[in-house]
C-alpha cells in the first residue's frame, strides 16, 4: 500500500460491509470525534450512533450510518494481507488496519430514504405522545434512572422511542436527507 493508506474493515453480524484501502476514518466516540490516519496509535474504543467517513484512496469518501459498536486500531508489519516473512533484509513497510465491529450499519448509498421518513414520523409522533403523557407512578421495576426515581414501563418505553428517532435521523443525515 501506498504511504499514508491503511485498510478500514466494516463488520456487522450479518456481512463484512467494507473492506477499502483508506487515507482517513473519521468517526464519534464517546469521548468525542476521532480521525484514524495511518500509524495511528493501537488502540479500542466505542462507536456511538452517528455518520462514520472513509476517505478511500481513490475516489469519492463513503459514508455509514453507524448505530453504535466498537472500534480496534492495530499497527504493525502484515496488517494489510502481505506476506513478506520469507523476504530476509526486505524492510517491510508499517501498515494499520481500523476494524469497526457494529451491531447495524449501512452504507448511504443503500439506505432506504422513504421508509426512514416514516420510521421518524412514526417516532416522533410517539416520542411527543409519550412526553405528553408526563411521567406515571405505575408499578416500577428494580431499575433506577440518574435521580435515584425508579423507572416506569413509560420511561423505558420512552427511551426506546427516542433510540428509534435518533436511528432514523442518523439514517437520514447520512443519506444526505435535510430534516
Amino acid at each position: 500500500m501506498a504511504d499514508g493508506v491503511f485498510t478500514v474493515i466494516v463488520v456487522t453480524p450479518e456481512e463484512r460491509l467494507l473492506d477499502v484501502a483508506a487515507r482517513a476514518l473519521v468517526l464519534r466516540t464517546s469521548d468525542g470525534e476521532l480521525t484514524i490516519l495511518d500509524g495511528h496509535t493501537p488502540l479500542v474504543t466505542d462507536v456511538v450512533p452517528g455518520d462514520v467517513r472513509v476517505d478511500v484512496d481513490e475516489g469519492e469518501p463513503i459514508h455509514l450510518a453507524v448505530h453504535g459498536g466498537y472500534l480496534q486500531v492495530e499497527t504493525g508489519t502484515g496488517l494489510d494481507g502481505d506476506d513478506d516473512s520469507g523476504d530476509e533484509g526486505v524492510k517491510s513497510e508499517r501498515s494499520t488496519r481500523a476494524t469497526l465491529l457494529a451491531g447495524i450499519a449501512e452504507l448511504s448509498d443503500r439506505i432506504d430514504v422513504p421508509r426512514a421518513q416514516a420510521a421518524r414520523t412514526r417516532a416522533e409522533a410517539r416520542v411527543e405522545e409519550l412526553r405528553a403523557g408526563g411521567r406515571t407512578s405505575g408499578s416500577a421495576n428494580s431499575t433506577a434512572s440518574a435521580d435515584g426515581e425508579p423507572l416506569t414501563a413509560e420511561d423505558v418505553e420512552l427511551a426506546s422511542a427516542e433510540a428509534a428517532l435518533r436511528r432514523a435521523e442518523v439514517r437520514l443525515e447520512v443519506a444526505g436527507v435535510s430534516a
